[in-house]
């Protein structure tokens, strides 16, 4: 095969190109390969013009139509070698033909079942970010040939390539004297309308960062949930409280925050575990504001959004907060008081991170070009 091999990372929401982004900067100054970028014609409406408007910035070469059927003819016109996903709930074999190398870096880590149920048959490859999920795909079932790499997304964190804390917190006008919250809830179940204007009253002490996920701005409803009430609720914080950062959805990588925060709160969210490879600590609350059937029945949040015996189990690293009022405490014993998840921590890092070298896109980058090679 001549080079360059051209490659396109479809990342279909703008929540998958995080675990885009440092191997597209690999890839970019890398003479063998051609990087494209393509976002969905399918979501949102002001999601998508953010999302191209991002891509456009991130890459020179890139793919963008009004619908899915021309996205997809304009792909497969361009006879990729390879094709990267973030998820795969989507007709890719129309996209690729089928000489092109298939791979999914998946969109994130944590505690729900669609880590699995979500593998296409069309996927040739699956980039995977620790044992721990390696043995857990084979359990379920999965075939797919899986290459065990690490977490691309938290290269940044052991690269070198971002700012220091002390430089970040000031672009932010944040203090750096002062300890740093970073409170990043899920669209559901999330604690957000639960804390409501409380939080930031708690934490007059600290610097608080808030970021929503990307559908609280995008999703209007969720499975009968309404997601506007976030952003209504967020907006009444940035004017009630402008020391407040908040993180609009242009920021769409929240790895820059892991940097400069020195704990997280949050829920049953990915930020759980790649959080952890900080070594920082993580707050878990403990309540939600569920919807009317998840409420009689609460089992039905596990069948249908979270995996029981993973929340259950592998937290246990993190403190848990069962009401909001007593956040300020709970913050003094991360502060005050020595670690006790230390060990158990690394366990997990183990298990479920792999390697935290800042050469993960490295490890993906080799890996394509090994299954490239074996074909050509």
């Amino acid at each position: 095969m001549i080079h360059p091999y051209k490659i396109v990372f479809d990342a279909y929401h703008l929540y998958h190109l995080p675990q885009f982004d440092p191997i597209i900067d690999l890839l970019k100054s890398d003479d063998r390969f051609e990087v494209y970028l393509t976002t969905s014609a399918a979501t949102d409406p002001s999601e998508q013009n953010l999302a191209m408007r991002v891509i456009q910035q991130r890459c020179d070469r890139f793919i963008l139509a009004d619908n899915e059927t021309l996205r997809a003819q304009k792909v497969r016109a361009l006879n990729p070698d390879v094709f990267i996903c973030g998820w795969s709930r989507y007709p890719i074999k129309q996209f690729v033909a089928d000489r092109t190398l298939v791979g999914m870096v998946y969109h994130g880590i944590g505690v729900k079942p669609s880590y699995w149920r979500d593998n296409s048959a069309r996927l040739d490859v699956r980039f995977v970010e620790g044992p721990f999920r390696i043995e857990q795909l084979r359990n379920k079932g999965i075939q797919t040939d899986l290459e065990l790499t690490g977490l691309a997304k938290l290269d940044p964190l052991f690269n070198g390539s971002l700012d220091t804390p002390k430089s970040a917190l000031e672009k932010f006008g944040l203090d750096p004297a002062k300890k740093t919250v970073l409170y990043a809830p899920t669209f559901y179940p999330s604690s957000f309308e639960v804390f409501g204007l409380k939080l930031p009253e708690m934490l007059q002490d600290y610097n608080l960062i808030i970021k929503l996920h990307q559908w609280s701005y995008y999703l209007k409803r969720f499975s009968g949930v309404n997601l506007r009430k976030h952003v209504t609720l967020i907006r009444r914080i940035k004017r009630k409280f402008p020391e407040v950062v908040v993180i609009e959805p242009e920021h769409y990588n929240i790895v820059d925050l892991y940097n400069v925060a020195d704990v997280l709160v949050t829920e049953a969210s990915s930020t759980i575990y790649e959080f952890m490879a900080t070594r920082k600590h993580v707050v878990i609350c403990d309540f939600y504001k569920k919807k009317l059937g998840h409420r009689f029945l609460p089992n039905r949040i596990f069948r249908r959004r979270l995996d029981q015996d993973m929340f259950s189990n592998m937290t246990d690293f993190c403190y848990h907060l069962s009401k909001p009022k007593n956040l300020p405490a709970l913050l003094d014993k991360c502060f005050d008081e020595p670690d006790p998840f230390i060990k158990i921590r690394e366990k997990y890092i183990a298990d479920m991170l792999y390697l935290l070298d800042g050469k993960v896109s490295q490890r993906i980058c080799d890996a394509i070009l090994r299954r490239l090679l074996k074909t050509s």
